[in-house]
Parts: structure tokens; sequence; C-alpha cells
């Protein structure tokens, strides 16, 4: 499993991501959970589809479209995205810079749920939980365990020797 940031982001996004991490941690943008879920949910819309509706937000939400009017004229306000009523919805620079962070720490959590044992399905769950919590210090120790686990997997098998001394 490659896990280094460079993998889980490119090295272009990784300079935008501490931009954003620099807006979160000095608190200049309110950023709630829910509109890190919103973004997140957007960007992968405009990632497997292009076209970002409110129908396919409320889908992938499991909110009414009028939920989605509400949240996207928020994000709006906070010049993350432009929305033309019944059209569809557009990604401004900082909403995808958001939504790219964000998706970011998923992975990785989801890669370190599943690395220490976890089943994939609730390692999926749980990241979507933690990834909205966790401080940025703490993410970063996560990457850095991440990324040495991925040095040393062939020179000695500890984590292997630690699932199964998890499931014991």
């Amino acid at each position: 499993m490659s896990t280094s940031l460079f993998d889980y982001c490119g090295e272009e996004k990784v300079n935008r991501i501490k931009r954003i991490e620099f807006i979160i941690m000095t608190g200049s943008m309110k950023i709630t959970r829910s509109i890190e879920d919103y973004l997140e949910a957007m960007y992968s819309l405009q990632q497997e589809q292009g076209a970002i509706r409110v129908k396919d937000v409320a889908k992938i939400m499991g909110v009414k479209p009028p939920s989605v009017v509400e949240a996207v004229k928020k994000l709006s306000k906070m010049n993350l995205v432009s929305y033309e009523r019944y059209g569809t919805i557009e990604l401004k620079d900082d909403g995808i810079k958001i939504a790219q962070e964000v998706s970011c720490r998923h992975h990785l959590l989801k890669d370190f749920l599943i690395l220490m044992g976890v089943d994939p399905e609730i390692a999926e769950d749980d990241a979507c939980s933690m990834e909205h919590v966790m401080d940025v210090s703490t993410i970063n120790k996560l990457r850095k365990f991440v990324e040495f686990n991925d040095l040393f997997t062939d020179s000695c098998n500890y984590m292997e020797k630690f699932r199964e001394y998890a499931e014991k």
C-alpha cells in the first residue's frame, strides 16, 4: 500500500493543503463538519461526473434537495461555490482546496485504520467521523506513521504481529 502524503494528494495539492490547514487553524474561515461533508460530496461528484447537481448531492448526503440548496447558499456566501438556481454547482478554488484536504484526511485515516486491522467498511465509516475532529498535528503524526510503516514493511513484519496480537 503506497501511502506517502504525495501519493495521497500529489505535490501540487500538498502545497494547497498547507494553505488550507493554515486557514482552518487560524480560524479565518469557519469550516464546520457539515460544510466539509458537502464540499467533499461535491468534489467527489465533480471527479466522477464532471457536473455537480443538487439532486446528486442530496442523494450522496442522504438529505432532501431543499437542504442542499440551503447549504449551497451558505457555501456561495463563503465564496466556496457558485450556483445559479436550477443550474449546476461549481466548486471555486478555495472550495476545491478544502474538499481535497478533507478527502486526503479521509483516505489517510481509512488506510491507517485498515493497516491497524479494522474491517474496511468500518474503517470507511470511522474515517468519515474522525476526519472532522482530529487536530492537524495528529493527522500529520498519522501520516508520518503510515509513511514510516511503508519504509520498513519489507524488513520487519511488526504490523502483522500487531494484527495477530489485536485479534486475541
